[in-house]
């Protein structure tokens, strides 16, 4: 065979070959998907939780974005909905330009009662992404993406942008997929924290905080009658008064029910000693025990500079699923001025998390508030602060659970402190206190896919360039590529020839 034919069939096979391996990289990217989250903050890597309520998802869901490609938000939206498509199949998107596909987007625009503006000759919609699933839809609203934390404009590591898609696209995902909405209903008429208020005691953050996993925050003055059965949950958050016996009575009535409650107990000092609440003998019954003392951590790394003690980071997590979310992320739950809350030997009860080994649960007041009185010196040791309470049906002869006559009793989650739940704790990204919120609304409420995701900052930074860098970028482009590339081309022409 001549070198000229020989070569032509040498190019031919090349040629195959090369289409042959395209063809089976394309065929094992397909079985073996897999997409890489680049980013310096992961900000397109979406949570577990996240994940697992899209692998739950059993119904198809129409997602619609009014956006156009040349807004700002776009491409952040596109690319987290790649992420929802990959993790599921029951999720179809259609993109909607407010001016390239107007007739479009008029007809959905009337049909889910949208409203728009001009900003310029771009048409801006009020609500850029809607949620559908069968008769059920829900809006997200522009301010519900991406929020711009104006207080960063003069850092130095650039102006920050709050990124809050995944956490309304996840909300409302649930909302169109699950049942009735979630009602917890907060304790009030004891001085507790409230809904509305204003001040340090207000409960507004926490509100605000449960409206993103869809869930309505009502109060509910405990007196003598019985809770609702609406309310999924009771959360008695920091009472200043005792609760009598008959309003106790009430809440033990809700939990045997088949209620779930929260009972963030603070400290209450009076005359240098702790008021009691009135929930002490009844925890007691159920194998929890509230302390009468003040829990002070000596830690220095658990600690704040210039809080020592009042101020502290409880990284000592127990085994409960509640704080799986809290053991991945890190961070650790901040807290101040609490009181420990242990278990009676025996129980059923889990401990949540606990001090370090160097604080001290101090029951002499006077030595809490000031460490050099008088008195015998309290022993360090990890004092537990948080517990949780489920009932478990006792195991028969058979070594199977007994059933028990009417309704199952529902869960119980105590703690020593309210102040986790302020709003700047809340809003930091660096803590884990909102991951703590949202488990214990979601074990409570016994949704436990409900999401709630913290909002993951980044840098906001501008590139600018001056006329110098724009001519040297298109000298680049426009003439070292192509040249790179006839160089290239006519040094393989050349070796062919030769």
């Amino acid at each position: 065979m001549s070198a000229q034919p020989r070569t032509r069939l040498n190019l031919v096979l090349t040629a195959v070959l090369g289409l042959v391996v395209v063809a089976l990289v394309n065929y094992l990217s397909a079985r073996h998907y897999k997409r890489w989250d680049w980013t310096a903050h992961g900000l397109f890597t979406l949570s577990d939780r996240s994940q697992q309520a899209l692998r739950e998802l059993d119904q198809e869901v129409q997602i619609y974005v009014f956006l156009g490609r040349d807004e700002q938000d776009f491409a952040d939206v596109e690319t987290l909905l790649e992420e929802y498509k990959a993790v599921t199949d029951n999720i179809t998107v259609e993109w909607v330009d407010p001016d390239r596909d107007r007739a479009r987007y008029q007809i959905l625009a009337d049909k889910f009662g949208i409203d728009s503006w001009l900003a310029g000759e771009v048409t801006l919609s009020q609500v850029p992404v809607v949620v559908t699933s069968g008769d059920r839809k829900w809006k997200v609203e522009r301010h519900q993406l991406i929020v711009e934390d104006f207080e960063t404009f003069e850092d130095a590591d650039g102006h920050k942008l709050d990124l809050q898609s995944e956490r309304a696209l996840t909300g409302a995902i649930l909302e169109v997929t699950t049942g009735e909405p979630t009602k917890v209903c907060v304790a009030a008429g004891h001085g507790e924290w409230e809904v509305g208020a204003y001040g340090e005691r207000s409960l507004d953050a926490v509100a605000r905080e449960l409206e993103w996993e869809k869930i309505e925050v009502e109060p509910f003055e405990v007196r003598a009658d019985d809770v609702p059965e609406s309310c999924d949950a009771l959360f008695v958050i920091s009472p200043q008064r005792l609760f009598s016996a008959e309003e106790v009575a009430v809440v033990d009535r809700y939990l045997t029910a088949g209620g779930n409650v929260l009972l963030a107990l603070d400290p209450v000092l009076k005359k240098e000693a702790l008021t009691p609440t009135g929930f002490e003998a009844s925890l007691e019954r159920r194998g929890i025990l509230v302390g009468d003392d003040l829990v002070i951590e000596n830690d220095t790394a658990q600690q704040l500079p210039g809080n020592p003690g009042d101020l502290f980071l409880v990284t000592n997590l127990g085994t409960h699923r509640l704080v799986d979310t809290i053991r991945k992320r890190g961070g650790g739950v901040l807290l101040a001025v609490a009181r420990s809350v242990d278990v009676a030997d025996g129980s059923d009860t889990e401990i949540l998390f606990r001090t370090s080994p160097n604080a001290v649960a101090e029951t002499d007041i006077s030595r809490a508030i000031d460490p050099n009185a008088k008195g015998e010196p309290t022993t360090p040791s990890a004092v537990p602060l948080a517990v949780a309470w489920e009932y478990v049906a006792p195991l028969g002869d058979d070594l199977k659970p007994v059933e028990i006559e009417g309704p199952t009793p529902g869960r119980l989650l105590v703690l020593g402190d309210s102040d986790w739940m302020s709003p700047e704790l809340l809003d930091n990204p660096q803590l884990s206190n909102i991951d703590l919120l949202s488990s214990t609304a979601g074990w409570l409420t016994q949704r436990e896919a409900l999401i709630n995701i913290a909002p993951r900052k980044t840098n906001a930074r501008a590139v600018i360039m001056s006329d110098a860098d724009l001519q040297n970028l298109l000298f680049r482009v426009v003439v070292l590529l192509p040249l790179a590339a006839f160089i290239a081309g006519f040094g393989v022409w050349w070796s062919r020839r030769s």
